[in-house]
Protein backbone atom coordinates (compact mmCIF):
# COMPACT_ATOMS: atom_id res chain seq x y z
CA UNK A 1 0.00 0.00 0.00
CA UNK A 2 1.41 3.38 -1.02
CA UNK A 3 1.48 6.17 1.57
CA UNK A 4 2.66 8.94 -0.74
CA UNK A 5 1.08 10.74 -3.68
CA UNK A 6 2.46 9.52 -7.01
CA UNK A 7 2.51 13.07 -8.40
CA UNK A 8 3.77 15.37 -5.60
CA UNK A 9 5.20 12.77 -3.20
CA UNK A 10 3.40 14.20 -0.16
CA UNK A 11 2.23 11.83 2.57
CA UNK A 12 -1.40 10.73 2.60
CA UNK A 13 -3.63 11.54 5.53
CA UNK A 14 -5.54 8.83 7.39
CA UNK A 15 -8.64 9.17 5.22
CA UNK A 16 -6.68 8.84 1.96
CA UNK A 17 -4.85 5.78 3.29
CA UNK A 18 -8.15 4.13 4.23
CA UNK A 19 -9.50 4.81 0.74
CA UNK A 20 -6.30 3.31 -0.78
CA UNK A 21 -5.79 6.50 -2.79
CA UNK A 22 -2.86 6.95 -5.17
CA UNK A 23 -3.29 10.71 -5.63
CA UNK A 24 -3.57 13.23 -2.77
CA UNK A 25 -6.52 15.56 -2.33
CA UNK A 26 -4.43 18.64 -3.22
CA UNK A 27 -3.31 17.18 -6.56
CA UNK A 28 -6.89 16.18 -7.39
CA UNK A 29 -7.96 19.77 -6.76
CA UNK A 30 -5.17 21.05 -9.03
CA UNK A 31 -6.23 18.69 -11.82
CA UNK A 32 -9.85 19.75 -11.41
CA UNK A 33 -8.98 23.46 -11.62
CA UNK A 34 -6.91 22.86 -14.78
CA UNK A 35 -9.74 20.82 -16.30
CA UNK A 36 -12.48 23.41 -15.75
CA UNK A 37 -10.38 25.95 -17.68
CA UNK A 38 -10.00 23.70 -20.73
CA UNK A 39 -11.95 24.27 -23.95
CA UNK A 40 -13.22 20.69 -23.88
CA UNK A 41 -14.82 21.17 -20.47
CA UNK A 42 -16.38 24.49 -21.48
CA UNK A 43 -17.88 23.02 -24.66
CA UNK A 44 -19.23 20.08 -22.70
CA UNK A 45 -20.95 22.20 -20.01
CA UNK A 46 -22.02 25.37 -21.86
CA UNK A 47 -24.02 26.07 -25.00
CA UNK A 48 -23.34 29.81 -25.24
CA UNK A 49 -19.96 31.47 -25.61
CA UNK A 50 -20.62 34.33 -23.17
CA UNK A 51 -21.42 32.01 -20.26
CA UNK A 52 -18.40 29.79 -20.98
CA UNK A 53 -16.10 32.80 -21.24
CA UNK A 54 -17.50 34.30 -18.05
CA UNK A 55 -17.02 31.07 -16.12
CA UNK A 56 -13.42 30.71 -17.31
CA UNK A 57 -12.68 34.34 -16.38
CA UNK A 58 -14.13 33.68 -12.92
CA UNK A 59 -11.75 30.75 -12.38
CA UNK A 60 -8.80 32.86 -13.57
CA UNK A 61 -9.95 35.62 -11.21
CA UNK A 62 -9.76 33.21 -8.26
CA UNK A 63 -6.31 32.03 -9.37
CA UNK A 64 -5.07 35.64 -9.53
CA UNK A 65 -6.20 36.10 -5.92
CA UNK A 66 -3.77 33.28 -5.00
CA UNK A 67 -6.26 31.35 -2.92
CA UNK A 68 -5.92 27.60 -2.39
CA UNK A 69 -6.75 25.21 -5.23
CA UNK A 70 -9.19 23.33 -3.01
CA UNK A 71 -11.14 26.54 -2.41
CA UNK A 72 -11.10 27.33 -6.15
CA UNK A 73 -12.42 23.83 -6.88
CA UNK A 74 -15.30 24.24 -4.42
CA UNK A 75 -16.26 27.74 -5.62
CA UNK A 76 -16.04 26.84 -9.31
CA UNK A 77 -18.29 23.78 -8.91
CA UNK A 78 -21.03 25.95 -7.35
CA UNK A 79 -20.65 28.87 -9.76
CA UNK A 80 -20.70 26.46 -12.72
CA UNK A 81 -24.37 25.72 -11.97
CA UNK A 82 -25.14 29.43 -11.70
CA UNK A 83 -23.77 30.22 -15.16
CA UNK A 84 -25.43 27.13 -16.64
CA UNK A 85 -28.78 28.32 -15.33
CA UNK A 86 -28.02 31.90 -16.46
CA UNK A 87 -27.50 30.89 -20.08
CA UNK A 88 -30.87 29.10 -20.03
CA UNK A 89 -32.72 32.16 -18.70
CA UNK A 90 -30.85 35.14 -20.19
CA UNK A 91 -29.67 36.22 -23.63
CA UNK A 92 -26.57 38.04 -22.33
CA UNK A 93 -24.71 38.64 -19.04
CA UNK A 94 -26.08 42.19 -18.91
CA UNK A 95 -29.36 40.68 -17.68
CA UNK A 96 -27.72 39.35 -14.50
CA UNK A 97 -28.87 40.97 -11.28
CA UNK A 98 -27.65 40.64 -7.73
CA UNK A 99 -31.03 39.42 -6.46
CA UNK A 100 -31.18 36.68 -9.15
CA UNK A 101 -27.66 35.50 -8.27
CA UNK A 102 -28.42 35.43 -4.55
CA UNK A 103 -31.65 33.48 -5.13
CA UNK A 104 -29.88 30.98 -7.40
CA UNK A 105 -27.03 30.45 -4.94
CA UNK A 106 -29.44 30.08 -2.04
CA UNK A 107 -31.10 27.24 -3.93
CA UNK A 108 -27.71 25.56 -4.47
CA UNK A 109 -26.60 23.53 -1.47
CA UNK A 110 -23.36 24.64 0.15
CA UNK A 111 -22.86 27.68 -2.09
CA UNK A 112 -22.98 30.40 0.57
CA UNK A 113 -19.18 30.84 0.58
CA UNK A 114 -19.13 31.35 -3.21
CA UNK A 115 -21.56 34.28 -3.19
CA UNK A 116 -19.15 37.04 -2.22
CA UNK A 117 -16.40 36.08 -4.68
CA UNK A 118 -18.90 35.79 -7.55
CA UNK A 119 -20.51 39.16 -6.80
CA UNK A 120 -17.11 40.84 -6.54
CA UNK A 121 -16.07 39.26 -9.85
CA UNK A 122 -19.20 40.47 -11.66
CA UNK A 123 -18.74 43.95 -10.18
CA UNK A 124 -15.15 43.95 -11.40
CA UNK A 125 -16.29 42.91 -14.88
CA UNK A 126 -18.91 45.66 -14.89
CA UNK A 127 -22.01 43.44 -15.02
CA UNK A 128 -23.22 44.45 -11.56
CA UNK A 129 -23.23 47.79 -9.82
CA UNK A 130 -21.70 48.07 -6.37
CA UNK A 131 -24.59 46.83 -4.21
CA UNK A 132 -22.74 44.43 -1.98
CA UNK A 133 -23.19 46.50 1.14
CA UNK A 134 -26.72 47.82 0.82
CA UNK A 135 -27.36 47.18 4.50
CA UNK A 136 -24.55 49.55 5.56
CA UNK A 137 -25.58 52.15 2.96
CA UNK A 138 -29.19 52.10 4.16
CA UNK A 139 -27.96 52.40 7.75
CA UNK A 140 -25.87 55.46 6.86
CA UNK A 141 -28.81 57.08 5.06
CA UNK A 142 -31.04 56.45 8.06
CA UNK A 143 -28.49 58.10 10.38
CA UNK A 144 -28.30 61.16 8.11
CA UNK A 145 -32.10 61.45 7.90
CA UNK A 146 -32.30 61.74 11.70
CA UNK A 147 -30.00 64.82 11.68
CA UNK A 148 -31.69 68.28 11.89
CA UNK A 149 -32.18 70.10 8.58
CA UNK A 150 -29.50 72.71 9.29
CA UNK A 151 -26.79 70.03 9.43
CA UNK A 152 -28.16 67.37 7.05
CA UNK A 153 -27.20 68.82 3.67
CA UNK A 154 -23.44 68.79 4.35
CA UNK A 155 -23.55 65.18 5.55
CA UNK A 156 -25.42 64.17 2.39
CA UNK A 157 -22.77 65.88 0.23
CA UNK A 158 -19.98 64.19 2.20
CA UNK A 159 -21.63 60.77 1.81
CA UNK A 160 -22.18 61.22 -1.94
CA UNK A 161 -18.57 62.33 -2.46
CA UNK A 162 -17.25 59.29 -0.62
CA UNK A 163 -19.50 56.94 -2.59
CA UNK A 164 -18.30 58.47 -5.88
CA UNK A 165 -14.70 57.99 -4.75
CA UNK A 166 -15.40 54.37 -3.80
CA UNK A 167 -17.02 53.62 -7.18
CA UNK A 168 -14.04 55.12 -9.02
CA UNK A 169 -11.65 52.99 -6.98
CA UNK A 170 -13.62 49.84 -7.76
CA UNK A 171 -13.83 50.76 -11.45
CA UNK A 172 -10.04 51.07 -11.68
CA UNK A 173 -9.51 47.82 -9.70
CA UNK A 174 -8.10 49.42 -6.57
CA UNK A 175 -6.67 46.80 -4.22
CA UNK A 176 -8.28 48.30 -1.13
CA UNK A 177 -11.24 50.53 -2.07
CA UNK A 178 -12.69 52.84 0.53
CA UNK A 179 -14.56 50.82 3.13
CA UNK A 180 -18.18 51.67 3.87
CA UNK A 181 -17.44 50.98 7.52
CA UNK A 182 -14.97 53.89 7.41
CA UNK A 183 -17.57 56.18 5.86
CA UNK A 184 -20.13 55.13 8.46
CA UNK A 185 -17.63 55.74 11.27
CA UNK A 186 -16.95 59.28 9.98
CA UNK A 187 -20.66 60.04 9.68
CA UNK A 188 -21.22 58.85 13.25
CA UNK A 189 -18.49 61.22 14.46
CA UNK A 190 -20.16 64.17 12.73
CA UNK A 191 -23.58 63.20 14.09
CA UNK A 192 -22.08 62.98 17.56
CA UNK A 193 -20.89 66.58 17.22
CA UNK A 194 -24.36 67.65 16.06
CA UNK A 195 -25.97 66.02 19.08
CA UNK A 196 -23.42 67.69 21.35
CA UNK A 197 -24.35 71.04 19.79
CA UNK A 198 -28.03 70.35 20.46
CA UNK A 199 -27.35 69.59 24.12
CA UNK A 200 -24.68 72.14 25.02
CA UNK A 201 -24.89 74.88 22.35
CA UNK A 202 -28.57 75.24 21.48
CA UNK A 203 -27.90 78.53 19.68
CA UNK A 204 -26.03 76.60 16.95
CA UNK A 205 -28.64 75.52 14.39
CA UNK A 206 -26.40 74.91 11.36
CA UNK A 207 -22.75 74.39 10.43
CA UNK A 208 -22.20 78.04 9.48
CA UNK A 209 -23.06 79.22 13.02
CA UNK A 210 -20.50 76.93 14.72
CA UNK A 211 -17.45 78.74 16.12
CA UNK A 212 -13.94 77.56 16.83
CA UNK A 213 -14.34 77.60 20.62
CA UNK A 214 -17.48 75.44 20.33
CA UNK A 215 -15.71 72.76 18.30
CA UNK A 216 -12.65 72.81 20.58
CA UNK A 217 -14.86 72.48 23.64
CA UNK A 218 -16.38 69.36 22.07
CA UNK A 219 -12.91 67.93 21.35
CA UNK A 220 -11.94 68.36 25.00
CA UNK A 221 -14.66 65.88 25.96
CA UNK A 222 -12.76 63.12 24.10
CA UNK A 223 -9.71 61.11 25.14
CA UNK A 224 -6.35 62.43 23.82
CA UNK A 225 -5.90 59.66 21.22
CA UNK A 226 -9.50 59.77 19.98
CA UNK A 227 -9.45 63.57 20.02
CA UNK A 228 -6.77 63.83 17.34
CA UNK A 229 -8.56 61.35 15.06
CA UNK A 230 -11.84 63.27 15.39
CA UNK A 231 -10.09 66.62 14.84
CA UNK A 232 -8.66 65.44 11.52
CA UNK A 233 -12.03 64.04 10.41
CA UNK A 234 -13.79 67.30 11.28
CA UNK A 235 -11.16 69.27 9.38
CA UNK A 236 -11.92 67.23 6.25
CA UNK A 237 -15.65 67.89 6.67
CA UNK A 238 -15.25 71.65 7.20
CA UNK A 239 -12.91 71.99 4.21
CA UNK A 240 -15.52 70.25 2.08
CA UNK A 241 -18.22 72.56 3.45
CA UNK A 242 -16.20 75.66 2.56
CA UNK A 243 -15.44 74.32 -0.92
CA UNK A 244 -19.16 73.78 -1.45
CA UNK A 245 -19.85 77.28 -0.01
CA UNK A 246 -21.98 75.99 2.84
CA UNK A 247 -19.83 77.85 5.40
CA UNK A 248 -17.71 80.98 5.15
CA UNK A 249 -14.96 79.98 7.58
CA UNK A 250 -13.43 76.76 8.95
CA UNK A 251 -14.11 76.61 12.72
CA UNK A 252 -11.08 74.49 13.56
CA UNK A 253 -7.34 75.06 13.44
CA UNK A 254 -5.36 73.29 10.73
CA UNK A 255 -2.16 72.76 12.69
CA UNK A 256 0.38 69.97 12.73
CA UNK A 257 -0.44 67.76 15.68
CA UNK A 258 2.03 66.30 18.13
CA UNK A 259 2.31 62.54 17.85
CA UNK A 260 1.26 60.65 20.95
CA UNK A 261 3.36 57.74 22.23
CA UNK A 262 2.17 54.26 21.20
CA UNK A 263 -0.27 52.55 23.55
CA UNK A 264 1.49 49.19 23.25
CA UNK A 265 5.28 49.20 23.39
CA UNK A 266 7.18 46.54 21.41
CA UNK A 267 9.09 43.87 23.32
CA UNK A 268 12.69 44.57 24.28
CA UNK A 269 15.48 42.53 22.71
CA UNK A 270 15.78 40.32 25.80
CA UNK A 271 12.02 39.70 25.82
CA UNK A 272 12.08 38.80 22.13
CA UNK A 273 14.95 36.37 22.75
CA UNK A 274 13.00 34.76 25.59
CA UNK A 275 9.94 34.24 23.38
CA UNK A 276 12.08 32.74 20.60
CA UNK A 277 13.70 30.31 23.07
CA UNK A 278 10.31 29.26 24.44
CA UNK A 279 9.10 28.44 20.93
CA UNK A 280 12.13 26.26 20.21
CA UNK A 281 11.99 24.57 23.61
CA UNK A 282 8.32 23.56 23.50
CA UNK A 283 8.03 22.99 19.75
CA UNK A 284 7.01 19.35 20.17
CA UNK A 285 5.39 19.50 23.60
CA UNK A 286 2.98 22.42 23.03
CA UNK A 287 2.51 22.71 19.26
CA UNK A 288 -0.78 24.66 19.46
CA UNK A 289 0.58 27.37 21.77
CA UNK A 290 3.83 27.57 19.77
CA UNK A 291 1.96 27.84 16.45
CA UNK A 292 -0.28 30.66 17.66
CA UNK A 293 2.73 32.50 19.08
CA UNK A 294 4.76 32.05 15.87
CA UNK A 295 1.99 33.40 13.66
CA UNK A 296 1.75 36.55 15.83
CA UNK A 297 5.45 36.99 16.63
CA UNK A 298 7.13 36.17 13.31
CA UNK A 299 4.37 36.90 10.77
CA UNK A 300 2.30 39.65 12.41
CA UNK A 301 -1.06 37.90 11.99
CA UNK A 302 -4.02 39.24 13.93
CA UNK A 303 -6.32 36.98 15.94
CA UNK A 304 -9.06 37.22 13.30
CA UNK A 305 -6.60 36.24 10.55
CA UNK A 306 -5.36 33.25 12.54
CA UNK A 307 -8.85 32.03 13.36
CA UNK A 308 -9.91 32.20 9.68
CA UNK A 309 -7.08 29.96 8.39
CA UNK A 310 -8.48 26.77 6.85
CA UNK A 311 -6.65 23.52 6.27
CA UNK A 312 -7.10 24.07 2.53
CA UNK A 313 -5.21 27.39 2.76
CA UNK A 314 -1.92 25.62 3.55
CA UNK A 315 0.33 24.64 0.64
CA UNK A 316 3.00 22.41 2.12
CA UNK A 317 4.93 21.98 -1.13
CA UNK A 318 5.25 25.76 -1.55
CA UNK A 319 5.69 26.39 2.19
CA UNK A 320 3.00 29.03 2.44
CA UNK A 321 -0.38 29.83 3.95
CA UNK A 322 -2.93 31.74 1.87
CA UNK A 323 -4.91 34.53 3.52
CA UNK A 324 -7.89 36.47 2.21
CA UNK A 325 -6.88 40.03 3.10
CA UNK A 326 -3.07 40.05 2.88
CA UNK A 327 -0.18 38.41 0.98
CA UNK A 328 0.59 34.75 1.78
CA UNK A 329 2.60 33.74 4.84
CA UNK A 330 5.82 31.94 3.85
CA UNK A 331 7.01 29.31 6.31
CA UNK A 332 10.46 28.24 7.41
CA UNK A 333 11.45 24.60 7.76
CA UNK A 334 11.05 24.77 11.53
CA UNK A 335 7.56 26.24 11.16
CA UNK A 336 6.57 23.40 8.81
CA UNK A 337 7.65 20.94 11.49
CA UNK A 338 5.56 22.88 14.01
CA UNK A 339 2.45 22.77 11.79
CA UNK A 340 2.99 19.06 11.19
CA UNK A 341 3.14 18.44 14.95
CA UNK A 342 -0.03 20.43 15.50
CA UNK A 343 -1.83 18.56 12.69
CA UNK A 344 -0.94 15.29 14.45
CA UNK A 345 -2.44 16.66 17.65
CA UNK A 346 -5.44 17.99 15.74
CA UNK A 347 -6.26 14.53 14.32
CA UNK A 348 -6.76 13.23 17.85
CA UNK A 349 -9.57 15.73 18.50
CA UNK A 350 -13.13 14.52 18.20
CA UNK A 351 -14.83 15.30 14.87
CA UNK A 352 -11.68 17.08 13.61
CA UNK A 353 -11.89 15.47 10.16
CA UNK A 354 -15.20 17.22 9.50
CA UNK A 355 -13.90 20.72 10.27
CA UNK A 356 -12.33 23.05 7.75
CA UNK A 357 -10.56 25.50 10.08
CA UNK A 358 -6.95 24.79 11.07
CA UNK A 359 -7.11 25.87 14.71
CA UNK A 360 -9.71 24.00 16.76
CA UNK A 361 -10.97 24.48 20.29
CA UNK A 362 -11.05 21.65 22.84
CA UNK A 363 -14.31 22.95 24.30
CA UNK A 364 -17.06 20.34 24.40
CA UNK A 365 -19.57 22.90 23.12
CA UNK A 366 -17.50 23.33 19.93
CA UNK A 367 -17.12 19.64 19.03
CA UNK A 368 -19.87 19.59 16.41
CA UNK A 369 -19.68 23.27 15.38
CA UNK A 370 -17.62 24.04 12.28
CA UNK A 371 -16.78 27.64 13.02
CA UNK A 372 -13.58 29.62 13.75
CA UNK A 373 -12.25 30.00 17.27
CA UNK A 374 -12.76 33.34 19.04
CA UNK A 375 -10.12 35.94 19.88
CA UNK A 376 -10.20 35.22 23.60
CA UNK A 377 -9.12 31.61 22.93
CA UNK A 378 -6.01 32.81 21.06
CA UNK A 379 -5.25 35.51 23.63
CA UNK A 380 -5.54 33.05 26.50
CA UNK A 381 -3.27 30.45 24.89
CA UNK A 382 -0.58 32.94 23.81
CA UNK A 383 -0.56 34.87 27.09
CA UNK A 384 -0.28 31.71 29.21
CA UNK A 385 2.54 30.39 27.00
CA UNK A 386 4.85 33.39 26.66
CA UNK A 387 3.43 36.04 29.02
CA UNK A 388 2.58 38.54 26.27
CA UNK A 389 -0.63 39.32 24.37
CA UNK A 390 -1.01 38.54 20.64
CA UNK A 391 -1.27 42.25 19.91
CA UNK A 392 2.04 43.07 21.63
CA UNK A 393 3.74 40.29 19.66
CA UNK A 394 2.23 41.62 16.44
CA UNK A 395 3.38 45.19 17.21
CA UNK A 396 6.87 43.85 17.93
CA UNK A 397 6.93 42.03 14.59
CA UNK A 398 5.97 45.12 12.60
CA UNK A 399 8.24 47.43 14.60
CA UNK A 400 11.29 45.18 14.10
CA UNK A 401 10.70 44.74 10.37
CA UNK A 402 10.06 48.46 9.80
CA UNK A 403 13.20 49.47 11.70
CA UNK A 404 15.36 47.12 9.59
CA UNK A 405 13.76 47.36 6.15
CA UNK A 406 11.54 50.43 6.27
CA UNK A 407 7.77 50.68 6.76
CA UNK A 408 7.02 50.31 3.03
CA UNK A 409 7.54 46.53 3.30
CA UNK A 410 4.63 46.39 5.76
CA UNK A 411 2.35 47.65 2.99
CA UNK A 412 3.62 45.35 0.25
CA UNK A 413 4.50 42.26 2.28
CA UNK A 414 2.00 42.29 5.15
CA UNK A 415 -1.03 44.02 3.65
CA UNK A 416 -1.05 47.01 6.02
CA UNK A 417 -2.49 50.31 4.89
CA UNK A 418 -0.25 53.36 4.56
CA UNK A 419 -1.80 54.76 7.73
CA UNK A 420 -1.02 51.61 9.71
CA UNK A 421 2.51 51.35 8.30
CA UNK A 422 3.24 54.98 9.22
CA UNK A 423 2.78 54.07 12.89
CA UNK A 424 5.99 52.04 12.72
CA UNK A 425 8.10 54.60 10.90
CA UNK A 426 7.93 57.53 8.51
CA UNK A 427 7.92 56.41 4.89
CA UNK A 428 9.48 59.69 3.75
CA UNK A 429 12.25 59.60 6.36
CA UNK A 430 13.24 56.07 5.41
CA UNK A 431 13.39 56.93 1.70
CA UNK A 432 15.59 59.96 2.46
CA UNK A 433 17.94 57.85 4.59
CA UNK A 434 18.09 55.20 1.87
CA UNK A 435 18.95 57.82 -0.76
CA UNK A 436 21.68 59.24 1.49
CA UNK A 437 23.19 55.76 1.88
CA UNK A 438 23.09 55.23 -1.88
CA UNK A 439 24.78 58.58 -2.55
CA UNK A 440 27.48 57.83 0.03
CA UNK A 441 28.18 54.42 -1.50
CA UNK A 442 28.42 55.99 -4.97
CA UNK A 443 30.78 58.62 -3.62
CA UNK A 444 32.95 55.95 -1.98
CA UNK A 445 33.03 53.96 -5.21
CA UNK A 446 34.11 57.05 -7.17
CA UNK A 447 36.84 57.82 -4.66
CA UNK A 448 38.14 54.26 -4.82
CA UNK A 449 38.26 54.41 -8.64
CA UNK A 450 40.15 57.72 -8.57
Amino acid sequence: MTTNCKFCGSSFNKSEINKKATVCHNCLSKFRVERVKSDAFLKENFTKSWSASLFKDYVLYLIDLEIGVDTIRKHSSKVLRVFQQAENEFLSPSNLTESWIETTLDNTKGSKASKRSLLHFLCKEGYLSLKLDEGIINNIKRIIEEVPNGFRRLLEIYFNEKMDLRERQVKFNAKNPLSLITVKSDIEIYVRLVRWFQTNCKHIESWDTAQQEDVHEFLLTLTPKHREIVRKDLLVLFKLAKRKRLITHIPILDVKSRELPPTIEPLTFDEQARVAKLIKRYLLEQPLECLLTVLCFYHGLSSSQISSIKTSDIEVDKKKIHLDDRPPVFLSGEELVLINEYVKQRLTLKNAKNKKFLILSLSSSEVYQDRPINKSFIARKVKSFCGFTPKSLRVTCFNTIASNFGPQILVEGFGLSLTQASRYGKLEDYLIEEEIRNQRSLLEDNNSVN
